[in-house]
């Protein structure tokens, strides 16, 4: 029973239990996952998630996109795609009616670094995640997900 400000000890325990399991678990996993692809010779995770962004908003991606989709500040996307830019992953072009933005591209070298991350990401996470019901996981943690989006401004 919660009383005024007071929240019984065994809730808030639980609470951070659960909150210290989910982050251990997404940095062993994002480690897991990036040391598969190193050993590769795939982009690291942070890269492939960008060329994931811009993949998906192919061809008209822009910083914009990175920002939101990676849920990082427009100055870090910005310099993102300045990396990746001169790492010969992606190509910008200037915006056709809009002459403050840029148009993002992967270049053929980013395509294939792409190509070649998606399935060593994919391997991994279906080997790693044989036997789960990842829907169901997928479920909760985009509810989740949306609930705190709704709550909290995202930085720009």
């Amino acid at each position: 029973m919660i009383l005024g400000n007071i929240i019984p000890r065994r809730i808030v325990g639980l609470t951070m239990d659960f909150f210290d399991t989910l982050i251990k678990y997404e940095t062993n996993l994002w480690n897991h996952v990036d040391n598969r692809l190193k050993a590769a010779g795939a982009p690291s995770l942070a890269v492939l998630s960008a060329l994931r962004v811009i993949g998906r908003y192919a061809p008209s991606a822009r910083v914009q996109e990175l920002r939101q989709e990676l849920r990082i500040t427009v100055g870090a996307a910005s310099k993102l795609a300045d990396r990746l830019e001169k790492e010969g992953l992606a190509q910008r072009q200037p915006h056709p009616s809009d002459r403050r933005s840029s148009l993002i591209a992967l270049s053929p070298a980013g395509e294939r670094a792409l190509a070649l991350g998606a399935q060593v990401l994919q391997d991994a996470l279906d080997e790693h995640l044989a036997g789960e019901d990842i829907s169901a996981v997928m479920s909760v943690l985009q509810r989740l997900d949306e609930s705190l989006t709704a709550s909290v401004a995202v930085p720009r």
